[in-house]
């Protein structure tokens, strides 16, 4: 009995740790990231600095400014150019009014009959003030198009972004899990030859058979989420290819001033300044409601004949509406709309201050999180191999070769998803204080 333990312990050591070694995954062996399966497309043509598992930039911008989103906003941009002219040729026309009538009279012995007609050319003239008001109008609503436009942008990075991590997520998963699949189908075949040995029971065989179907239940389970993020990034962005299977960039010390980047997603971000300028709108057209409410005359001319043109007429005349109850309505609530405008874009900056500071708190602590979750899980991952060893020599049973292997898939997957994590955490802050995809600068 004691030379068959000896001989499946050599057969253990020459089979399944060389296994381990070779294909475990290296965040459990050499303390390197795992191997997985994260796109790391070429950034030879990025600057400097610019993420390595990121796609290369020509492919982002085609790929945003191809975005329904990004397409509508510059449509309405468009629109908000035209608006500008219309307010600018103001909202007053020539018209003119033509009369025929006949008159007949019968003051005479002979009853006359005589053809009349009036013609009219009129237009409304605008305040002093209103027109000055038009074109400031007409100015801001370019201003807010843009800024809409510029958002749009900025909106459809963050969702390529957040997608793009998802399948890096999902990918790195898939590969840990695959990988521990391919270590516990090994493990059955050891299992199966110990058995024949004598030195491993039914149960333990059955175990192993048991450990071994629900990891890869688990990794096929995993490969599913990862092609369904995959074809969520495509179904999105379809002009943009999916990440091709690669070891993710190892994070380092962040080199950049985490204060700065924060203080310029504040200064840079363009729903706050959407939300200032609907503001800048709202009490420009506070200001229009309530020039509004002085009604604009309509001045015109006038020329008649009367009698079969036995008498002539020319004149001049004017009009001017009373302003009611409706003109100051309408100013009363232009103001009460400015004013939820600025209370919108103050409560724009309060939820942006808060989003920005957890952001940074994740890019500082991120990297350190990622590190003590890779110890751990290098940690587990020998004292799994430690494990299996003592129960090869009948120290310790298979069911703590089991528990072991498990808590360090467990740890090796809260260190791949800690990796990820750090690496969109970072992108993300860039991303936000327009350091990075900035397509709206002239150079990204």
């Amino acid at each position: 009995m004691i030379g068959a333990r000896c001989l499946a312990a050599l057969a253990f050591a020459a089979g399944v740790l060389p296994a381990v070694a070779a294909d475990a995954p290296p965040v459990l062996a050499t303390g390197a990231s795992p191997a997985v399966a994260a796109g790391v497309p070429p950034a030879a043509a990025a600057p400097a600095g610019y993420p390595a598992e990121l796609p290369p930039l020509g492919r982002v911008r085609s790929a945003i400014e191809e975005a329904p989103d990004v397409r509508a906003a510059s449509a309405l941009r468009d629109a908000g150019l035209a608006e500008r002219r219309q307010l600018i040729a103001g909202p007053h026309e020539w018209s003119t009014r033509a009369e025929y009538r006949n008159r007949r009279t019968s003051d005479t012995p002979v009853v006359d009959r005589f053809g009349e007609c009036e013609l009219a050319l009129e237009r409304a003239v605008l305040r002093s003030g209103k027109a000055e008001l038009d074109r400031r109008l007409g100015d801001q609503r370019v201003t807010q198009a843009e800024v809409a436009l510029a958002d749009a942008r900025h909106e459809t990075a963050r969702r390529l972004l957040t997608t793009w991590y998802q399948v890096l997520r999902e990918q790195a998963a898939a590969g840990v899990l695959d990988e521990q699949a391919a270590l516990a189908a090994r493990e059955v075949e050891i299992i199966a030859r110990r058995r024949q040995l004598g030195d491993a029971s039914l149960l333990d065989e059955q175990q192993a058979q048991a450990a071994a179907a629900q990891t890869e239940a688990a990794a096929r389970s995993a490969r599913e989420r990862a092609e369904r993020a995959r074809r969520q990034l495509a179904g999105q962005f379809p002009t943009l290819a999916p990440p091709a299977g690669a070891a993710l960039p190892t994070p380092g010390e962040s080199t950049d001033d985490l204060a700065a980047l924060g203080e310029a997603a504040l200064q840079e971000d363009h729903g706050l300044q959407l939300a200032r300028a609907a503001a800048a709108r709202g009490r420009l057209e506070s200001e229009r409601a309530a020039a509004e409410r002085r009604p604009d005359p309509t001045l015109g001319i006038r020329y008649g004949s009367e009698r079969a043109g036995a008498e002539r007429l020319v004149g001049v005349f004017v009009s001017i509406p009373f302003g009611g109850e409706a003109r100051r309505a309408a100013a009363d609530a232009s103001l009460a709309r400015a004013a939820a405008f600025e209370q919108l874009a103050e409560a724009r900056l309060r939820q942006l201050s808060g989003d920005v500071g957890a952001l940074q708190v994740a890019v500082s602590a991120g990297l350190s999180r990622w590190q003590a979750a890779q110890s751990g899980a290098q940690l587990q991952a020998r004292v799994a191999e430690r494990v299996a060893l003592s129960n090869q020599l009948g120290e310790t049973g298979f069911t703590e070769v089991l528990l072991a292997r498990r808590q360090a898939l467990d740890a090796a997957l809260l260190a791949t998803a800690a990796h990820v994590d750090v690496l969109e955490s970072r992108a993300r802050l860039l991303l936000d204080a327009h350091r990075l995809w900035d397509f709206d600068s002239p150079a990204d």
